[in-house]
């Protein structure tokens, strides 16, 4: 993984990450807790960030997956 785009904590231990693998667009689950990680497919990390209370949702999953918009960070 060569760049965090963004991530989205799912619980306390589980977040998930979107980020930029020489030109390709990945998702990665990692449990922080127990320093796990596993690359997921994009309808995953979809199915664990748009939940009921998530900002994520349809219209806004590119500007989650390129930190655009509502999910630009603020420095």
């Amino acid at each position: 993984m060569d760049n965090i785009i963004n991530y989205y904590p799912v619980t306390e231990d589980i977040e998930v990450l979107v980020a930029d693998d020489d030109g390709r667009r990945v998702f990665v689950v990692v449990n922080t807790d127990l320093g796990l990680e596993a690359e997921i497919s994009e309808e995953a990390a979809k199915v664990l960030c748009m939940t009921p209370l998530s900002l994520v949702r349809p219209s806004r999953w590119e500007d989650f997956c390129t930190a655009r918009g509502v999910f630009q960070e603020d420095n």
